[in-house]
């Protein structure tokens, strides 16, 4: 086994899935929402998938000091696909719940406050401990002046939207967490497009208020970060399920063999693929999802209540497994010691690693986030 065979994406895929069945059985942890099964069990795989990413571009690092893509096709995709496949289940859950809404209208202020309520907790979190860890890492000596480094903790702490420099002028700010940051600000890119985009839909439309910040923000960010269209593409992409299921007319059986082959072929071409940014591979990635997020199950894989509870976890497994492997290999083990092991010996570490990811997603699931959105459901209710 070495960090860029399949071999080794399968066991950490089995032993991720191991320790969400027996947590699950332990705590009957309920989850939330059946409502898209095959989209739940979707988001299980994909926190996984990229953790399977930054397991194999560590290797190389701690022997090069080089952080950079995997040479391999598969482990490069669990990375970027699973991204893409994120913005599009996030676009797909907000568009499908602004096309089902009733005469009372799409309520803007309580989606603001629970988007708000629902990543900002957990993020701040990290971002407090990512600081820590940078400023321990230099001996906790500040290597910038006072200003500018206050500038950077207002940058991280407002997801990025600002911009994410060096904190402290650490070379280390982007391989503590490794870099799944970059992510956040088009996460808010979506949500302050989606009044704008309610134009489109009647019962949903946002008032002038909410139209006109949402045209301001995209206008910053476009400033700020400039507008990647692959991003754009993934989000387009997450919007065509609600569409059909909203619109379509004409019944058919989504779990019939041929859609669950074509998934099976989709995932497959994503493979021949360097970069999810090739606009053929993201159209054989809107492909696939658009059949998941219909209902498909991929033969029943999707329906596991294991994967389930990953997809429910799946975002502090997405904000949080960088730093369980940091501290792991610079704290507890050691980079020297690291550096030494065969890259058998570093899959296994990796192995053992895998659990642990899971249960620190679940705590942080159960202490940070699940308050705060139990929190987010009073205060609507106040703002009703």
């Amino acid at each position: 086994m070495n960090a860029l065979h399949p071999s080794f994406a399968i066991s950490i895929f089995l032993l991720a899935f191991l320790t969400a069945f027996i947590l699950n059985k332990l705590f009957k942890h309920p989850i939330n929402s059946k409502r898209f099964e095959s989209v739940d069990g979707l988001r299980g795989f994909l926190a996984i998938a990229v953790f399977m990413h930054h397991a194999s571009i560590w290797y190389p690092y701690i022997n090069t000091g080089v952080w950079e893509l995997p040479s391999s096709h598969l482990y490069t995709q669990l990375g970027h696909t699973g991204v893409a496949l994120f913005f599009m289940i996030s676009c797909f859950l907000f568009v499908s719940k602004m096309l089902q809404v009733k005469d009372k209208g799409f309520n803007w202020n309580n989606f603001f406050i629970s988007r708000f309520f629902r990543l900002s907790p957990l993020y701040f979190f990290s971002i407090a401990v990512l600081v820590l860890i940078l400023l321990q890492t230099d001996h906790w000596a500040f290597n910038t002046p006072a200003p500018i480094f206050a500038k950077t903790l207002v940058e991280w702490f407002g997801f990025g939207i600002f911009g994410q420099n060096y904190i402290n002028n650490s070379m280390l700010t982007f391989v503590v967490n490794a870099g799944v940051v970059w992510s956040l600000p088009y996460e808010w890119l979506l949500y302050f497009s989606l009044p704008v985009l309610s134009i489109l839909i009647p019962k949903a439309r946002a008032s002038i208020f909410y139209i006109l910040i949402g045209v301001t923000f995209v206008l910053i960010f476009n400033n700020i970060h400039g507008i990647f269209i692959e991003h754009i593409f993934s989000f387009l992409g997450g919007a065509i399920a609600p569409i059909i299921m909203r619109y379509n007319k004409v019944k058919f059986n989504i779990n019939h063999l041929f859609f669950s082959l074509a998934v099976i072929i989709c995932f497959g071409l994503i493979l021949t693929f360097k970069s999810s940014s090739n606009p053929l591979c993201k159209l054989v990635i809107t492909i696939a999802f658009t059949i998941i997020a219909l209902g498909n199950n991929l033969f029943g894989l999707l329906k596991s209540s294991s994967l389930a509870f990953l997809g429910e976890i799946s975002y502090s497994t997405y904000l949080l497994h960088g730093m369980v492997l940091f501290i792991f290999f610079h704290y507890l083990i050691g980079m020297e010691k690291m550096a030494s092991l065969s890259e058998l010996k570093y899959c296994l570490v990796i192995l053992g690693i895998t659990p642990i990811v899971v249960i620190v997603s679940f705590l942080s699931y159960q202490l940070i986030e699940l308050p705060f959105m139990k929190l987010s459901k009073k205060i609507q209710v106040k703002n009703l």
